[in-house]
Parts: C-alpha cells; structure tokens; sequence
C-alpha cells in the first residue's frame, strides 16, 4: 500500500502531518510513503495492483490526479478545501473577493478526484457539509468524518503532563493566515490577557507550554476543519477562547476530556477497518 502527502513528518510537523503519520503507524499493512511532487504516472502504472491513500496531494500534477481518478485504487484523506487555488475559500475571498473555485479547473480537477475515489475521508461534519453543498454529489459518495488522529504515544504523553497553570494564555504563531495569530493577539491586548506568543516551537515545547497555560487563543481567519491544536489544549485544561471557524468544536464527542479522549482511541482502527475489509 502507498501514502502519497505533500511532506510528511520527517521535513514538517504540522497536524495534516501528524495525523497521516499516526494513519500509517497504526497500519496493518506495510506501508510505502512517497512525497506528492514525486508521483508520476509512470510510478502508479507500475503499482495498479496497490492500493493508495492521499492525503495532502496539492503537489501531485492534474494529469497525474487524472490517470489515479481512472485507472487505481485509492481513498483520500481532506485536510483542508482543495478545490480552492487558495486551499481555503474564506481566504480566496478575503484577497479575492469571490471564490468560484468549483467552477474552475482546479476545482473540477479535485472532483473528479473525489469521485473516482473508494472512499473520502474528512476532518469535521462541518467541513463534509460544505464540501456536500459545493459538489452534490458527495452526498451519495462513500464518505467519513475520521477527524485529527493521535497516536497512542502522543495520547499518553498528554495525559502525563502535569504542570502548574499560569495565568497566561498560549498564542500560537506559525505565519499562516489562516490560523489568525494576529487577531488572536490583539483580543489579549483588548481584554488584557497575558500571553505567550509561541513561534518555531517543537512539538513537545509546544505541549508543555500549552500544559501550563490558562488558555488557548485561537482565531482562525478561515475554516479550519480540526485543529490539532484545540483538542490538545482541552486534554490538557486549558480554557478556550475560540470561534466558528473552528469546525469541529461543536461536535459531540468534543464535549469534554473523557469523551475527546474515548474518541480519539478510536479513529484510527476505524479508518483502517473501513479500508481494509
């Protein structure tokens, strides 16, 4: 079996990374990673028989998504709106004013390559309903809210930490413009919150900072479909200061600790028993 992404965790640890790399760490199978801008249709040729999996595939080539769509077979996992020349249609409005990326080629290149698939696989009941009122059709295709996936190493990692909270509030800076670290920065200024502005922080430094911290400012500018970092802090305490483009907060299983984490455990036997079968 082959995992295509654009990166995995080896060159960057973002949550699209983390979770495709806890996916294939829980396989049952063997598992062959090959980054996107790698894959040729000449390498897919040769592994017809194989089955893929795509996660992050913003590098794979449209004639490449093109022979996949016709000719292997494949589940795709959506961490984001790939449709989108931006990856985001908030931000293509934002900058843009409009976004009729479905309309366009790289929107109908992304559907075909939704439809051709054996089952897709999304980040939140939030994000497969937008995508379900864009192409109608993916109300009848075979699709899964799987959500962020935590292997058992990190889940036991979190539940360990014990540190005492400090009345400051974690601030999560990564340059994206998504993630709005700027808006969330002036909301502490405005209602006169101490902060911790986290820039280039591992992944550990970030956990055990978050671990004595009140409280996440989060405010995303664009959805976003799962955030790693949301989940991590309710495990770990904190108070969040969130808002609706952080789509799975209103989620059942998002309710509290216990069942976030009863939650977590689950997800990736249930994509690779959905898989494999």
């Amino acid at each position: 079996m082959f995992f295509v992404s654009d990166v995995f965790v080896d060159k960057y640890i973002g949550g699209a990374e983390l979770t495709s790399e806890a996916i294939i760490s829980s396989a049952p199978c063997s598992i062959q990673k090959i980054e996107s801008s790698a894959l040729t249709i000449d390498i897919l040729k040769a592994n017809r028989d194989k089955y893929w999996v795509f996660g992050n595939f913003s590098a794979v080539a449209p004639d490449v998504l093109i022979y996949a769509a016709k000719n292997i077979n494949y589940s795709i996992i959506e961490y984001d709106y790939k449709y989108c020349k931006y990856r985001s249609p908030d931000k293509h409005i934002f900058f843009e004013q409009k976004c009729d990326c479905q309309h366009q080629i790289t929107g109908k290149t992304v559907s075909v390559f939704f439809a051709k698939s054996r089952s897709l696989w999304f980040m939140s009941e939030a994000q497969k309903q937008f995508y379900e009122e864009k192409f109608a059709f993916l109300k009848t295709h075979p699709s899964y809210v799987l959500s962020s996936v935590f292997n058992a190493k990190t889940l036991n990692l979190i539940k360990d930490m014990r540190v005492e909270k400090k009345d400051e509030w974690l601030i999560v800076d990564n340059g994206s413009w998504i993630k709005g670290a700027p808006d969330a920065i002036t909301y502490a200024k405005e209602n006169n919150l101490k902060y911790i502005l986290a820039q280039n922080y591992t992944y550990k430094k970030m956990l055990k900072t978050l671990a004595s911290c009140k409280g996440l400012i989060f405010l995303p500018r664009g959805m976003d479909t799962c955030p790693r970092l949301v989940i991590e802090a309710k495990l770990l305490d904190c108070e969040l200061i969130i808002n609706e483009k952080v789509q799975h907060a209103t989620e059942e299983w998002f309710a509290d600790k216990q069942s976030i984490l009863s939650y977590l455990e689950t997800r990736a036997d249930f994509f690779w028993n959905k898989i494999i079968k």
